[in-house]
């Protein structure tokens, strides 16, 4: 392509260079001489220019044919000039005449249909793009080497020994040669192009089944995840208030003390056994529950809570062996009463109490290193056992005391019946909005 000149003209557009005042639309007045004459038709030079072939004139040009005799010769007929005569139909000139068709020694001339020796000039549709930068080869050779590699291990089976060496000769050079940063990648990259499409595009997977793949790869690691080592809980009742207020959603870590197998539920690893103090999450004992209601003959749980399986969430206060008893209040194990600090305390309704108003403690416990909050009534009888935790069994209690149904009503918690220790609490949503103080914190 040909760069414009630079007077924004093309040299064939004579339209742009018509004077405003058109020798067609100018009225004629009376002929007079001017003080210049008026040049002839064939006439197109602009005041300096160059005589056309047809010029002959000295320095003051002899008058045409048409020219009359006189010193300031008059005006030809066709001539309708004012004090300053207007350019005949075929003079184009302005001030700075546009040079002829033929006229190319204007310093400021266009250049030609032929010239492109400007050195702004754009390039023809010959001239190709700049070839690729080295560091975007070798981008595009890294990223080609490592899809060659990967549909490799999938084709290897398919191909003969012929193929298999073709391939990995291939991989072995461009892999060479971006090692060389003394020399261009091209060569090796080409290469490895060609063999890529002739020997492994049948390996590539379309983007449907890598799609399919990664969902079912995703499903199969969520599921693993949740059945060995982490599984997701909210609390629905308030047997855990203050520690755990309802709405609270927690993650629950299921290693915690050994590897338990979800299909017959039992531990086969024991990595650690479960510890005083310890907030746990397991599968309700339907079958010792029921047996430890009828012998008691307790109403303290409904008969629906033993239909359906559920699982709970407790603290355990005593393991395998130990002696529990509850007198005023205060949980005593191995005849040693948990210490027990009140910090607060408040009257309110309850629907034991309708015609009056208990008062209410709230209590900080520590149970070994770990330290936690307990409420608890004033009432009439709070007396429980003493008893013995049986073997493989965990004796448990909310730290609400006296709105939670646990250990004291339905008996204790076979170990294998753990799932896991509540370790944070990842949201929690009170009644109008979301209790933004809770989220991310531990449970002890």
């Amino acid at each position: 392509m040909n760069q414009a000149p630079e007077n924004g003209h093309s040299m064939t557009d004579e339209s742009n260079l018509v004077p405003q005042n058109d020798a067609s639309a100018a009225t004629p007045q009376n002929a007079s001489p001017t003080p210049k004459s008026a040049p002839s038709s064939a006439d197109t030079s602009s005041p300096k220019s160059a005589p056309s072939s047809a010029d002959t004139s000295s320095p003051k040009s002899t008058p045409s044919s048409a020219d009359t005799s006189s010193p300031k010769s008059a005006p030809s007929s066709a001539d309708t000039s004012s004090p300053k005569s207007a350019p005949s139909s075929a003079d184009t000139s302005s001030p700075k005449s546009a040079p002829s068709s033929a006229d190319t020694s204007s310093p400021k001339s266009a250049p030609s249909s032929a010239d492109t020796s400007s050195p702004k000039s754009a390039p023809s549709s010959a001239d190709t793009s700049s070839p690729k930068s080295e560091a975007a080869l070798r981008r595009e050779s890294k990223k080609l080497l490592a899809e060659a590699r990967k549909l490799y291990k999938r084709a290897k089976k398919h191909l003969n020994d012929d193929q298999r060496k073709e391939v990995e000769e291939s991989i072995h050079a461009l892999t060479l040669a971006l090692q060389d940063t003394s020399h261009s990648c091209d060569t090796a990259l080409q290469q490895m192009r060609t063999v890529t499409q002739k020997r492994l595009m049948f390996a590539r997977k379309s983007s449907f089944q890598e799609i399919v793949e990664s969902l079912l790869f995703a499903l199969a690691f969520a599921l693993i995840l949740r059945t060995f080592f982490v599984e997701p809980f909210k609390i629905p009742t308030r047997s855990m208030v203050p520690t755990l207020m309802e709405g609270d959603q927690l993650f629950v870590t299921k290693l915690s003390y050994g590897l338990r197998l979800p299909f017959i539920d039992k531990y086969v690893v024991w990595f650690s056994a479960p510890q005083r103090g310890d907030v746990i999450v397991f599968a309700f004992p339907r079958e010792e529950a029921a047996a430890h209601l009828a012998r008691t003959n307790s109403g303290c749980l409904q008969a629906e809570s033993l239909a359906d399986e559920k699982d709970y969430i407790k603290r355990i206060i005593g393991v395998e062996g130990d002696k529990i008893e509850i007198r005023e209040q205060v949980v005593y194990v191995n005849d040693q009463p948990i210490p027990q600090q009140p910090f607060y305390e408040r009257p309110v309704n309850d629907y034991m109490y309708l015609t009056d108003k208990r008062r209410e403690f709230w209590n900080t416990e520590r149970i070994g290193e770990t330290r936690y909050t307990t409420i608890t009534h004033e009432l009439p009888s709070s007396q429980f056992g003493p008893i013995t935790v049986a073997p493989g069994h965990v004796f448990c209690m909310g730290d609400n005391r006296d709105n939670s149904a646990d250990s004291r009503c339905w008996g204790q918690v076979p170990v294998d019946n753990i799932k896991g220790r509540a370790q944070i609490i990842w949201w929690s949503s009170g009644h109008w909005s979301p209790r933004w103080e809770r989220m991310f914190t531990w449970i002890h």
